[in-house]
Protein backbone atom coordinates (compact mmCIF):
# COMPACT_ATOMS: atom_id res chain seq x y z
CA UNK A 1 0.00 0.00 0.00
CA UNK A 2 1.70 3.25 -0.91
CA UNK A 3 2.16 6.01 1.47
CA UNK A 4 0.50 9.16 1.80
CA UNK A 5 2.71 12.48 1.13
CA UNK A 6 2.86 13.50 4.40
CA UNK A 7 4.16 10.18 5.76
CA UNK A 8 6.59 9.76 3.44
CA UNK A 9 7.86 13.52 3.91
CA UNK A 10 7.82 12.57 7.82
CA UNK A 11 10.04 10.33 6.90
CA UNK A 12 12.48 12.19 5.04
CA UNK A 13 12.52 14.04 7.96
CA UNK A 14 13.53 11.13 10.07
CA UNK A 15 16.54 10.25 7.96
CA UNK A 16 17.56 13.28 7.43
CA UNK A 17 17.79 13.67 11.16
CA UNK A 18 19.97 11.01 11.92
CA UNK A 19 21.78 11.11 9.02
CA UNK A 20 21.99 14.80 7.68
CA UNK A 21 21.79 13.38 4.05
CA UNK A 22 20.12 11.66 2.00
CA UNK A 23 20.32 9.94 -1.91
CA UNK A 24 17.43 9.78 -3.73
CA UNK A 25 18.23 6.45 -4.31
CA UNK A 26 17.82 5.66 -0.96
CA UNK A 27 14.69 7.13 -0.47
CA UNK A 28 13.12 5.62 -4.13
CA UNK A 29 14.62 2.17 -2.58
CA UNK A 30 13.07 2.33 1.41
CA UNK A 31 9.74 4.29 0.46
CA UNK A 32 8.61 2.17 -2.69
CA UNK A 33 8.01 4.99 -4.71
CA UNK A 34 8.60 6.47 -8.35
CA UNK A 35 12.08 9.19 -8.70
CA UNK A 36 9.21 11.67 -9.41
CA UNK A 37 7.27 11.39 -6.23
CA UNK A 38 10.50 11.72 -4.38
CA UNK A 39 11.30 14.80 -6.60
CA UNK A 40 8.42 16.55 -5.52
CA UNK A 41 8.71 15.54 -2.02
CA UNK A 42 11.65 17.27 -1.79
CA UNK A 43 10.75 19.86 -3.54
CA UNK A 44 7.77 20.50 -0.81
CA UNK A 45 10.40 20.03 2.01
CA UNK A 46 12.99 22.39 0.59
CA UNK A 47 10.11 25.46 0.68
CA UNK A 48 8.86 24.33 4.11
CA UNK A 49 12.66 25.10 4.81
CA UNK A 50 14.01 21.78 6.10
CA UNK A 51 16.49 20.74 3.34
CA UNK A 52 18.54 21.91 0.70
CA UNK A 53 18.17 19.89 -2.48
CA UNK A 54 21.95 18.29 -4.09
CA UNK A 55 22.33 16.50 -6.91
CA UNK A 56 21.04 12.77 -6.62
CA UNK A 57 19.66 14.07 -3.04
CA UNK A 58 19.12 16.33 -0.14
CA UNK A 59 20.74 17.65 2.98
CA UNK A 60 19.31 18.62 5.94
CA UNK A 61 19.15 22.35 6.58
CA UNK A 62 17.87 21.98 10.40
CA UNK A 63 18.94 20.89 13.18
CA UNK A 64 18.03 16.95 14.63
CA UNK A 65 17.24 19.45 17.98
CA UNK A 66 14.21 20.91 15.67
CA UNK A 67 12.78 18.47 13.56
CA UNK A 68 9.19 18.09 15.07
CA UNK A 69 6.91 16.70 13.40
CA UNK A 70 3.36 17.59 13.86
CA UNK A 71 0.92 15.36 16.20
CA UNK A 72 -1.11 14.06 13.57
CA UNK A 73 1.80 13.55 11.43
CA UNK A 74 3.13 11.54 14.16
CA UNK A 75 -0.21 9.51 14.56
CA UNK A 76 -0.10 8.04 11.35
CA UNK A 77 3.60 7.06 11.05
CA UNK A 78 3.94 3.20 11.85
CA UNK A 79 0.28 3.30 13.29
CA UNK A 80 0.07 -0.84 13.25
CA UNK A 81 3.19 -0.91 14.97
CA UNK A 82 1.95 1.39 17.63
CA UNK A 83 -1.21 -0.02 18.22
CA UNK A 84 0.63 -3.68 18.49
CA UNK A 85 2.46 -1.96 21.50
CA UNK A 86 -0.67 -0.65 22.77
CA UNK A 87 -2.41 -4.28 22.58
CA UNK A 88 0.76 -5.43 24.83
CA UNK A 89 1.49 -2.61 27.21
CA UNK A 90 -2.28 -2.88 28.28
CA UNK A 91 -1.62 -6.15 29.72
CA UNK A 92 0.49 -4.14 32.22
CA UNK A 93 -1.82 -1.99 33.63
CA UNK A 94 -4.51 -3.27 36.27
CA UNK A 95 -7.87 -1.88 37.90
CA UNK A 96 -6.77 0.19 40.97
CA UNK A 97 -3.74 1.38 39.91
CA UNK A 98 -2.74 5.20 39.49
CA UNK A 99 -0.61 5.85 36.27
CA UNK A 100 0.95 8.22 34.50
CA UNK A 101 0.15 8.51 30.52
CA UNK A 102 2.73 10.72 28.77
CA UNK A 103 1.47 12.61 25.70
CA UNK A 104 2.69 10.33 23.03
CA UNK A 105 0.72 9.36 19.89
CA UNK A 106 1.82 5.58 21.18
CA UNK A 107 0.31 6.39 25.09
CA UNK A 108 -2.47 7.54 23.15
CA UNK A 109 -3.02 4.45 21.39
CA UNK A 110 -2.81 2.35 25.33
CA UNK A 111 -5.44 5.17 26.76
CA UNK A 112 -8.19 3.89 24.27
CA UNK A 113 -7.64 0.47 24.97
CA UNK A 114 -8.50 1.38 29.13
CA UNK A 115 -11.38 3.56 29.02
CA UNK A 116 -13.89 0.83 30.14
CA UNK A 117 -11.15 -0.07 33.29
CA UNK A 118 -12.74 0.18 37.14
CA UNK A 119 -10.68 2.10 40.04
CA UNK A 120 -8.00 3.27 37.61
CA UNK A 121 -6.85 6.71 38.29
CA UNK A 122 -4.83 8.37 35.00
CA UNK A 123 -2.67 11.09 35.46
CA UNK A 124 -1.47 12.89 32.11
CA UNK A 125 -0.15 16.07 30.77
CA UNK A 126 -1.81 14.87 27.17
CA UNK A 127 -4.97 17.27 26.53
CA UNK A 128 -6.02 14.33 23.49
CA UNK A 129 -5.67 11.56 26.63
CA UNK A 130 -7.78 14.02 28.69
CA UNK A 131 -10.54 14.19 25.92
CA UNK A 132 -10.79 10.40 25.30
CA UNK A 133 -11.78 9.67 28.63
CA UNK A 134 -14.31 12.41 28.66
CA UNK A 135 -17.46 9.68 28.83
CA UNK A 136 -15.20 6.77 30.83
CA UNK A 137 -17.36 6.31 33.66
CA UNK A 138 -14.98 4.67 36.07
CA UNK A 139 -11.86 6.11 35.30
CA UNK A 140 -10.73 9.06 37.23
CA UNK A 141 -8.64 11.75 35.26
CA UNK A 142 -6.22 14.32 36.04
CA UNK A 143 -4.47 16.72 33.93
CA UNK A 144 -0.63 18.01 34.84
CA UNK A 145 -1.75 21.65 33.10
CA UNK A 146 1.05 23.55 31.70
CA UNK A 147 1.98 25.65 28.84
CA UNK A 148 0.66 24.04 25.60
CA UNK A 149 3.11 22.97 22.71
CA UNK A 150 0.26 23.32 19.98
CA UNK A 151 2.37 21.43 17.49
CA UNK A 152 2.56 18.22 19.30
CA UNK A 153 -0.13 18.39 21.64
CA UNK A 154 2.21 17.98 24.74
CA UNK A 155 1.61 20.17 28.22
CA UNK A 156 4.97 20.95 29.68
CA UNK A 157 6.72 23.89 31.50
CA UNK A 158 6.95 25.11 34.91
CA UNK A 159 3.37 24.50 35.77
CA UNK A 160 3.76 20.76 34.59
CA UNK A 161 7.16 20.10 36.25
CA UNK A 162 5.24 21.50 39.51
CA UNK A 163 2.20 18.77 39.59
CA UNK A 164 5.29 16.04 38.69
CA UNK A 165 7.00 17.24 41.35
CA UNK A 166 3.80 16.42 44.11
CA UNK A 167 3.14 12.86 42.73
CA UNK A 168 3.77 9.29 42.81
CA UNK A 169 2.32 6.81 40.67
CA UNK A 170 2.34 2.92 40.78
CA UNK A 171 2.94 3.13 36.79
CA UNK A 172 4.64 5.80 34.43
CA UNK A 173 4.42 4.90 30.79
CA UNK A 174 5.88 7.35 28.03
CA UNK A 175 6.64 7.44 24.71
CA UNK A 176 10.41 7.11 23.34
CA UNK A 177 11.34 9.24 20.56
CA UNK A 178 15.17 8.26 20.53
CA UNK A 179 16.54 5.42 22.26
CA UNK A 180 20.23 4.28 21.98
CA UNK A 181 21.81 1.40 24.27
CA UNK A 182 25.22 3.34 24.57
CA UNK A 183 23.85 6.88 24.79
CA UNK A 184 20.70 5.92 26.78
CA UNK A 185 16.64 8.12 26.06
CA UNK A 186 16.97 11.50 24.35
CA UNK A 187 14.27 13.46 22.60
CA UNK A 188 14.12 16.42 20.07
CA UNK A 189 12.61 18.84 22.83
CA UNK A 190 14.36 19.78 26.36
CA UNK A 191 10.95 20.98 27.28
CA UNK A 192 9.99 17.40 27.05
CA UNK A 193 12.89 15.95 28.24
CA UNK A 194 12.97 17.38 32.05
CA UNK A 195 8.78 16.32 32.13
CA UNK A 196 10.12 12.55 31.20
CA UNK A 197 12.99 12.75 33.31
CA UNK A 198 10.45 14.01 36.05
CA UNK A 199 7.80 11.13 35.01
CA UNK A 200 10.82 8.33 35.66
CA UNK A 201 11.12 9.62 38.97
CA UNK A 202 7.53 9.48 39.87
CA UNK A 203 6.67 5.90 39.29
CA UNK A 204 7.21 3.13 40.77
CA UNK A 205 7.71 1.17 37.79
CA UNK A 206 8.44 3.03 34.55
CA UNK A 207 7.34 1.96 31.10
CA UNK A 208 8.14 3.15 28.01
CA UNK A 209 6.69 2.17 24.70
CA UNK A 210 8.85 3.04 21.34
CA UNK A 211 8.65 1.31 18.00
CA UNK A 212 11.22 -0.43 15.68
CA UNK A 213 12.19 3.40 14.05
CA UNK A 214 13.30 4.87 17.28
CA UNK A 215 16.14 2.63 17.76
CA UNK A 216 19.76 3.64 16.84
CA UNK A 217 18.58 7.68 17.33
CA UNK A 218 20.08 10.40 19.34
CA UNK A 219 17.90 12.96 19.88
CA UNK A 220 18.83 16.72 20.83
CA UNK A 221 17.96 16.46 24.65
CA UNK A 222 19.07 13.66 27.02
CA UNK A 223 16.71 12.27 29.21
CA UNK A 224 18.38 9.81 31.16
CA UNK A 225 20.26 5.84 30.47
CA UNK A 226 18.00 3.17 29.71
CA UNK A 227 18.96 1.82 33.21
CA UNK A 228 15.81 4.37 34.23
CA UNK A 229 13.50 2.36 32.38
CA UNK A 230 12.00 -1.11 34.26
CA UNK A 231 10.00 -2.53 31.35
CA UNK A 232 10.24 -1.81 27.09
CA UNK A 233 7.35 -2.65 25.18
CA UNK A 234 8.63 -2.48 21.19
CA UNK A 235 7.74 -4.01 18.35
CA UNK A 236 8.54 -7.36 16.02
CA UNK A 237 10.59 -4.95 13.69
CA UNK A 238 13.34 -4.01 15.93
CA UNK A 239 16.58 -4.84 14.96
CA UNK A 240 17.63 -7.57 17.65
CA UNK A 241 21.13 -5.84 17.95
CA UNK A 242 19.55 -3.24 19.97
CA UNK A 243 17.82 -5.54 22.01
CA UNK A 244 20.74 -7.59 23.44
CA UNK A 245 22.38 -5.29 25.21
CA UNK A 246 18.92 -4.11 26.99
CA UNK A 247 18.13 -7.32 27.87
CA UNK A 248 21.71 -7.98 29.31
CA UNK A 249 21.49 -4.97 31.25
CA UNK A 250 18.47 -6.21 32.97
CA UNK A 251 15.75 -4.21 31.17
CA UNK A 252 12.22 -6.33 31.04
CA UNK A 253 11.76 -6.35 26.90
CA UNK A 254 8.35 -7.00 25.74
CA UNK A 255 7.89 -7.75 21.72
CA UNK A 256 4.49 -7.30 20.05
CA UNK A 257 4.02 -9.41 17.11
CA UNK A 258 2.63 -6.61 14.53
CA UNK A 259 1.53 -9.35 12.66
CA UNK A 260 -1.09 -10.38 15.08
CA UNK A 261 -4.69 -8.74 14.19
CA UNK A 262 -5.23 -5.45 16.27
CA UNK A 263 -8.58 -6.22 18.00
CA UNK A 264 -9.99 -3.16 19.19
CA UNK A 265 -10.62 -4.01 22.42
CA UNK A 266 -14.06 -2.46 24.38
CA UNK A 267 -12.00 -3.07 28.37
CA UNK A 268 -14.35 -5.76 29.64
CA UNK A 269 -11.57 -8.34 28.68
CA UNK A 270 -9.60 -8.60 31.97
CA UNK A 271 -5.97 -7.42 31.71
CA UNK A 272 -3.23 -10.20 32.03
CA UNK A 273 -0.43 -9.37 34.17
CA UNK A 274 3.32 -10.16 32.92
CA UNK A 275 5.69 -11.32 35.26
CA UNK A 276 8.55 -8.26 35.75
CA UNK A 277 12.05 -9.21 36.79
CA UNK A 278 13.34 -6.97 39.87
CA UNK A 279 11.48 -5.21 42.28
CA UNK A 280 10.58 -1.69 41.16
CA UNK A 281 12.46 1.14 40.54
CA UNK A 282 16.12 -0.15 40.84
Amino acid sequence: MSLLAEERRFRIREVLSRERTVTASELIRTLGVTAATIRRDLEALEKEGVLVRSHGGAVSRTSSANIQPSYESLGRSNRAEKQAIAREAERLILDGETVFLEGSTTVYELARRLLHRNRLTVITNSPPIVAEFQHSQHVSVISTGGELQKDVFYLSGVWAQRALSEIRVDKAVLGVSAIDPGYGVSTASQAEAQIKKMILKSARVSIALADHSKFGNQGFAYVGPTTDIDILVTDSGTDPQYLRPLREAGMELIIADVREPSVETDGHEPPKSRARSGGGKR
